[in-house]
């Protein structure tokens, strides 16, 4: 990306923190944006790097790393997925996983999406595929299966893939007896056409990603009320709240009286 242009980037988000925030001293100071690969990375997420950690600097669980200052990375559930876009007008994440990227034309998802607690949820422009891998076929009837997907199939074992709703109630509502895994993949449904093209639309389908909402994490919402921008100190397993005149909060808002200004320094842990 062009210089001039990541500048223009970085000068937006900060204007936009700037209304919101007033210029909390402390937060600019130790969390500045970053861009990795054409992705601004801002609050509420935060960059983590080899060495340090600012787990302070937004929601709990939206970390983001940056590989070779080219791809943006997200972890959610122990796996990897670039990030392809953070809408902040939107609140949208737009992701890929990472082990898809290794065979485009033919990829297999080993794993279903894990969102667990975070703030997160699809987008209505998601839709799922149900991937039924390595099925023992020799046992069905043949007319309640359509064509498998070659490239994952063998000579004694198939492969299917359906749009998660549309597949035969007979043999797939017991696939556990046939198949040796079922994974639930997301795709956009923009990328996906009718489907007798399913077969040869999946692959690009899943390289084009998925999207997912990002809302206010619940614990945040009094602190960014109040203006202020809200973290969290794992060292000392505190809330913080950054608030417009330059203080630190362990309470949930910067309006009133009420919990501990941090004094302490704050300072990610190291990750070496």
């Amino acid at each position: 990306m062009p210089k001039p242009l990541v500048f223009f980037l970085l000068l937006s988000v900060s204007s936009i923190f700037s209304k919101t925030s007033d210029g909390s001293k402390a937060f600019a100071s130790n969390c500045p944006s970053h861009v990795c690969g054409g992705v601004i990375i801002s609050y509420p997420f935060w960059l983590t790097s080899n060495t340090t950690s600012n787990q302070y600097c937004g929601y709990p669980g939206f970390n983001l790393s940056c590989s070779n200052e080219e791809n943006t990375i997200i972890n959610l559930g122990g796996d990897s997925y670039y990030v392809k876009n953070i809408s902040y007008t939107d609140n949208t994440l737009t992701l890929v996983d990472v082990a898809v990227t290794a065979n485009p034309t033919c990829p297999r998802r080993l794993h279903n999406v894990t969102i667990q607690t975070l703030p997160l949820s699809y987008n209505r422009r998601d839709l799922n595929l149900s991937f039924y891998f390595n099925c023992n076929v020799s046992v069905w009837y043949p007319e309640a299966l359509p064509n498998p997907i070659e490239c994952l199939s063998s000579s004694v074992k198939d492969s299917f893939v359906f749009v998660n709703g549309t597949e035969p109630a007979w043999p797939l509502d017991h696939w556990y007896d046939f198949c040796e895994e079922k994974v639930v993949v997301t795709v956009m449904d923009s990328e996906i056409g009718a489907n007798n093209s399913l077969i040869e639309g999946f692959g690009g389908a899943m390289n084009e990603g998925f999207v997912l909402d990002w809302r206010q994490a619940p614990s945040c919402g009094p602190c960014e009320a109040s203006m202020g921008l809200c973290g969290f100190d794992y060292a000392n397993e505190d809330f913080l709240c950054f608030c417009s005149d330059g203080s630190i909060r362990t309470n949930d808002t910067c309006k009133g009286a009420g919990g501990e200004i941090v004094r302490r320094r704050l300072r990610g842990p190291s990750l070496s």
